[in-house]
């Protein structure tokens, strides 16, 4: 048995958004877990393993009706014995859509216009006077084939139940919410964190079973009404890294517990999992231990954002720019992804000025500190075009090597006669 949902015209408009439709796709995977979405405006849901449960297809369609009904003012509901059968009611004008015995008494009524035809084939069909799907079944089979209407005839046994229809069921995607009651309110910030293992723990198993890792962490405090304070607190925490070990976890959830004042004592806990994505595998390396440092290096990077704020760990976004000192603008780490490397890799310094400095120079090269900078690699051409924001920019850039040692990246501007800039410092 099936049962087909037709969305009206007002919940497909723009401003209705995916919020809408995930509402009734989570209303509809309630009842069964085979959903599929044929088109913009229908939802198909295979009910037939939970007439059982729900106490028999009468009390199922009208749970189904009553929790649509807080969504959609009016909903429109088909029930059929095929999919196809369902869709087709729903998408009729007839004000009764509940077929469950007599399929061809419901279907041989209906316009045949529902099929979807194309308009040189209905406009041939009508010519011959045939109007109806039970006036489409009575013409002959083969001539119909022959005239390239053989996916109107499958379209026709489909919803007969003489052919088989797969649908591709809509997919939902796990989500990871763990709730835990205190035994006894408390306001002692080490019992609740050995509550939060407890929900870390389950988790983990959570996130081993789908084969899942995240990357933030939301965690609810319900506590006791006192005075005007507020009657929950949100926590979030953001990883440096894709995990799905409680060990990982839980440093982070403890570095952030620190600061953390409660105004009254905490009555349960709420940890929801977000940004999930599908865990990678890591490649056996021929340094065992170069996994471990990595590992090690991302703990101190998540630390440090749970201690002193997300937005004062930074880290560099490449930007689609030539000139150095745009081509490189700092944002914090938890917002910016990883990015592979464009083009060759260059030698650049680890410290840029802000502004160049002018050097002196005189008809050799230039000077710096009264010292002479010999150039020995370069020059590197640089240059933007006349329609950014900085204007036509043309540079020449040498790595420059001072007597003690040092190496400076120093650049000559073409557009000024013999002008000499130090942009950077090598470490």
């Amino acid at each position: 048995m099936y049962l087909c949902l037709r969305l009206p015209q007002s919940l497909l408009t723009p401003e209705a958004g995916s919020e809408q439709q995930d509402r009734l796709q989570a209303v509809l995977l309630h009842y069964s877990p085979q959903l599929a979405h044929i088109q913009a405006n229908l939802w198909v849901l295979n009910i037939s393993a939970s007439l059982r449960l729900f106490g028999g297809l009468r009390r199922l369609y009208q749970h189904v009706r009553a929790d649509l009904q807080a969504l959609i003012p009016d909903p429109c509901l088909a029930l059929a014995p095929s999919a196809r059968a369902a869709c087709l009611l729903a998408l009729s004008t007839r004000k009764q859509r509940r077929c469950i015995r007599r399929l061809h008494a419901c279907l041989n009524p209906l316009p045949i216009q529902l099929l979807g035809a194309p308009a040189d084939q209905l406009h041939w069909l009508h010519s011959l006077g045939c109007h109806t799907l039970g006036q489409l079944r009575q013409l002959p089979r083969d001539g119909l084939a022959q005239r390239g209407l053989r996916t109107l005839l499958l379209q026709l046994d489909q919803a007969y139940g003489l052919q088989s229809w797969t649908l591709e069921w809509v997919q939902s995607a796990p989500q990871f919410i763990y709730r835990l009651e205190l035994d006894t309110p408390s306001n002692n910030k080490a019992l609740v964190l050995r509550a939060l293992t407890r929900l870390l723990n389950q988790l983990e198993g959570g996130l081993n079973q789908h084969q899942l890792a995240c990357t933030g962490l939301e965690l609810t405090l319900h506590t006791e009404r006192y005075k005007d304070y507020p009657r929950s607190t949100h926590l979030e925490l953001h990883m440096a890294r894709s995990s799905w070990r409680s060990q990982d976890f839980l440093p982070v959830w403890q570095e952030q517990f620190q600061p953390l004042q409660l105004p009254a004592a905490v009555q349960s806990l709420m940890l929801r999992a977000r940004q999930l994505h599908p865990r990678q595998t890591h490649a056996s390396s021929l340094f065992p231990d170069a996994h471990h440092w990595q590992e090690q290096d991302q703990q101190l990077l998540e630390r440090l954002q749970a201690r002193l704020g997300t937005g004062q760990i930074l880290t560099p976004a490449p930007q689609a720019s030539h000139l150095p000192e745009q081509a490189n603008q700092w944002q914090p780490a938890s917002t910016v992804a990883a990015r592979p490397a464009a083009g060759p890799v260059r030698q650049r310094p680890c410290w840029l000025l802000e502004p160049a400095r002018p050097l002196p120079h005189d008809q050799q090269s230039p000077l710096l500190d009264h010292q002479r900078l010999r150039l020995i690699q370069g020059p590197e051409r640089i240059q933007t075009g006349w329609w950014n924001g900085g204007g036509h920019q043309q540079r020449d850039y040498f790595v420059a090597l001072c007597p003690q040692g040092r190496l400076y990246w120093v650049y000559r501007d073409l557009s000024q006669e013999h002008a000499w800039y130090l942009h950077g410092v090598f470490g």
